[in-house]
């Protein structure tokens, strides 16, 4: 964006910090959309000079937004808009689907593997499946406004479902209510792994780099085991809250 996008009306008569009032300007220029993740913002020089304000004032602004995460430096290159957290919450069972919508992101997922596989030792001791049980085994990527977020690899017990089924209703959760399969309950154990080459690749971020692994056990409101499945979020767009009371 050109310092003519940055029509920020800034009141040196009021009590509000000017630096502040810069600070706010661009967040809401960020949060509208007209400055996008990746984006260069002008030097402190040129925007000191755009608002008439001293470099230090606009240095003051700058460091709130990289304090809150609005933006990052980068030596030597300049300052640049950063990717938003997706905040997560903990107190409810939703898709990821559901969760995108929620926040005006448009999912979407690339199928990698989709096959009836003998159930997992893993998958077995959570959820007490008998020794012989067959599940459904789903790998996908799943991106928000197609960027890669997350690596999803679920199995699914008495589902049966095919990758036309998912192109039709991608949602996972809204295909099986479509089926009857009501999900009531479940439980997250949250851990932090890094990314190893194959993840990397389809993240789309550097090996070792930080992730966020969650493991889900998924009931249906029968109390019959629905799914289990480990997902990985990108560290540096997703994070997890919860609400605590005393």
């Amino acid at each position: 964006m050109t310092l003519d996008g940055f029509s920020i009306q800034i009141d040196k008569d009021s009590p509000v910090p000017i630096y502040f009032q810069i600070y706010q300007g661009i967040v809401a220029l960020i949060a509208a959309g007209s400055l996008k993740p990746g984006d260069a913002l002008p030097s402190e020089t040129d925007l000191s000079r755009h608002f008439k304000v001293s470099p230090m004032t606009v240095r003051q602004a700058m460091a709130e937004m990289v304090k809150h995460g609005f933006v990052r430096r980068e030596r030597g290159r300049g300052t640049f808009v950063t990717a938003r957290h997706l905040d997560h919450p903990l107190d409810r069972l939703v898709s990821f689907t559901e969760d995108m919508q929620a926040r005006r992101l448009v999912p979407s997922a690339r199928i990698l593997l989709i096959e009836q596989v003998a159930a997992p030792a893993d998958v077995i001791i959570a959820a007490g499946l008998p020794a012989d049980a067959e599940v459904l085994h789903l790998k996908r990527l799943r991106l928000a406004n197609d960027e890669p977020v997350g690596l999803h690899n679920a199995f699914l017990n008495g589902v049966a479902i095919t990758a036309d089924d998912l192109a039709r209703t991608p949602s996972l959760y809204s295909l099986l209510a479509q089926r009857g399969i009501v999900l009531a309950r479940g439980t997250d154990v949250i851990e932090a792994v890094s990314a190893d080459k194959e993840v990397a690749e389809l993240l789309r971020i550097k090996p070792n780099a930080p992730l966020l692994r969650t493991t889900r056990l998924a009931w249906d409101d029968r109390g019959r085991f629905v799914e289990y499945v480990v997902a990985l979020y990108r560290a540096d767009l997703y994070h997890y809250r919860t609400h605590l009371s005393r």
